[in-house]
């Protein structure tokens, strides 16, 4: 179902007021495959009548004012690129602003490749909005349609405070295609539809179309906030309007030192610092966003090359690197649920009198211990112990180090029944808001959401020859290109080198490695990673306060985006009229895509 069918089916009638209706994105990466990427933005925009594959407003449904994002499949299958993660993260803002309730409405294939990791950024980016929603008493429901997978529900998609989805909808992570090609695993019949989602806890019901906007009316009636006894809640943690009561209780908390200042103090200034961003963000809004200057293209030749020596198995990993700096590491093993998970290491480290949490991926170094490392893939377990050492570290006041070295997040059916997408997404968002210092080097491979879901840093950096991206070249390949074997194309058109890294923005710098990796190399490797990273940790601990901290991470994934505002679209030629009057396939094939679309969004799943 188009978006704007959708809106018009679940809110109260004429209550709808869109917004933010003229951005369109940019062309980042100036990305090509068989098209350049602007020809198949602007071919999606006359077809289908939209700008991009999301509508954001505010509504009424049951009565009750929302602020509201609708998804579009049918405009490049719902991808997310920089304007949908924009109008998420402005529909979150605002909600957190105003006191609105969040409402997303996703049906995607997941992070849009033609934007490299400009797109995977999104995940961070609209996380870290949705999180401060929560932070200031704020409350969101996620409404997953058919079909929703990939980054989308490795992000907002999956943390809703509720998560509803209709009748057979296709939900997961990665699609039977990718699974099978990447661990040789085919995903039984019906695993990643809604009804066996429901079973297993990841939804919280399942609700006829037609039934949905009751639905969503009496959920959100229940979700309404009651305020505390004596004091208000919202007076306790001054949401806009009630300032003067959260700063008083603040400041007593600071400056008391007691054990009631203690418990206070963090839930004062969080909220507060959440709903002064809100209102500063939407107050200096601007309505577009430059694309980066960029470096000359690399060939496919040096792309390539990139990607090999980021996968050589000689290159040293998380254990290693600790070794080769005499580190003290107490590990940490489990995640306390399910399981323990060798493709993430954990735990709490000195090196060189600095204590601190390293979290990092872990490779093997033959098969037999690549099998028990699931190949550095870490699955749902690795994520959660990771979030265990993060905990540890803000309860403890270390910083934190996480080491990347992974193709992704394992793909296979058990990954997604123990709730993979779940398990990043929380993830990302718990780093969004870390109260201490993050720091983030990535060693090898930097493959999508599941390098992501433990690189949400203050400060990014590279080796290198490592590479950092949206999804790996062979993914991309296959599915733009084709075939896999236009890999080292794919390579170069995503731009995922260190080099063209630093120049979007996504990394920080760039640490050199020597071309030996033998143990000598592998110390010298290590003792600049550790140069750089304790660098960095000294100049983000000089920051005055974690406010300050905070308020430059939000920042900096809040800002990361192309695009523009253009004149409305005033046609949506001639297919898209005639669908529109007669209704043609609308429910079935979407604009521009194959008529075997299960067969694409499998495929298009395999981003973020």
């Amino acid at each position: 179902m188009p978006a704007r069918e959708r809106i018009a089916q679940l809110v109260d009638p004429g209550t709808f007021v869109e917004v933010d209706a003229s951005l369109v994105s940019l062309d980042p990466i100036v990305f090509t495959d068989s098209k350049p990427y602007p020809e198949r933005a602007a071919t999606a925009r006359a077809t289908t009548g939209e700008r991009d594959a999301a509508i954001r407003g505010t509504a009424d449904i049951g009565g009750i004012t929302v602020s509201l994002v609708a998804m579009d499949f049918f405009f490049m299958g719902g991808s997310m690129g920089s304007v949908v993660g924009e109008k998420v993260a402005r529909a979150a803002e605002l909600a957190t602003a105003e006191r609105l309730p969040l409402v997303i409405v996703c049906a995607s294939g997941g992070a849009r490749m033609q934007e490299g990791t400009y797109a995977l950024m999104q995940l961070p980016k609209t996380l870290a909005a949705i999180a401060r929603l929560k932070a200031s008493g704020g409350t969101f429901i996620s409404l997953l349609t058919d079909p929703t997978t990939g980054g989308t529900i490795a992000s907002f998609g999956a943390l809703g405070d509720l998560n509803v989805a209709e009748p057979n909808a296709l939900i997961g992570f990665s699609g039977a295609r990718v699974s099978a090609g990447t661990i040789g695993d085919e995903l039984p019949v019906g695993f990643q539809r809604s009804e066996f989602l429901l079973e297993t806890g990841f939804i919280d019901a399942i609700v006829s179309r037609a039934d949905l906007r009751d639905w969503l009316a009496r959920a959100l009636m229940l979700l309404q906030p009651l305020p505390a006894p004596n004091v208000p809640l919202y007076e306790q943690i001054g949401i806009p309007g009630f300032g003067l009561v959260g700063g008083m209780v603040s400041g007593v908390a600071k400056g008391a030192g007691t054990v009631i200042g203690s418990v206070l103090s963090p839930v004062a200034d969080a909220a507060t610092r959440v709903a002064n961003t809100a209102d500063r963000i939407l107050e200096n809004q601007h309505d577009a966003h430059p694309a980066p200057v960029l470096g000359p293209h690399l060939t496919e030749d040096e792309a390539w090359s990139h990607v090999r020596r980021a996968r050589d198995p000689q290159r040293p990993r998380t254990i290693e690197l600790l070794a080769a700096l005499n580190a003290d590491f107490v590990e940490m093993r489990g995640d306390r649920r399910a399981g323990d998970d060798g493709a993430i290491v954990a735990g709490i480290a000195r090196i060189d009198g600095r204590r601190l949490v390293v979290v990092g991926t872990q490779k093997g170094t033959d098969t037999e211990s690549n099998i028990r490392r699931g190949f550095g893939m870490p699955h749902p377990e690795g994520y959660r112990k990771a979030l265990r050492a993060f905990e540890i570290a803000e309860r403890l006041h270390l910083p934190v180090l996480t080491l990347i070295d992974t193709p992704g997040a394992h793909p296979g059916p058990e990954s997604e029944q123990r709730g993979i997408a779940e398990a990043i997404a929380a993830a990302i968002s718990k780093m969004t808001e870390l109260r201490t210092p993050i720091v983030t080097i990535v060693t090898g491979e930097g493959g999508s959401g599941g390098a992501l879901a433990i690189a949400v840093a203050d400060r990014v950096y590279a080796l290198e020859h490592a590479y950092y991206s949206v999804i790996s070249p062979e993914g991309c390949a296959a599915i733009l290109f084709r075939t896999s074997e236009k890999a080292p194309a794919a390579a170069r058109a995503l731009r995922i080198t260190a080099p063209e890294q630093v120049a979007l923005g996504v990394v920080d710098g760039i640490i050199p490695e020597p071309d030996n990796l033998s143990a000598d190399g592998t110390i010298t490797i290590a003792r600049a990673i550790w140069e750089t990273a304790s660098a960095a940790f000294d100049e983000l601990e000089s920051m005055k306060d974690l406010s300050e901290l905070l308020d430059a991470r939000y920042a900096r994934y809040r800002a990361y985006g192309a695009f523009d505002e253009v004149a409305p679209v005033k046609t949506k030629g001639l297919g898209g009229v005639i669908r529109s009057i007669f209704g043609l396939d609308r429910e079935r094939v979407p604009a521009g895509m194959s008529d075997d679309w299960i067969d694409e969004i499998e495929r298009d799943s395999a981003g973020a």
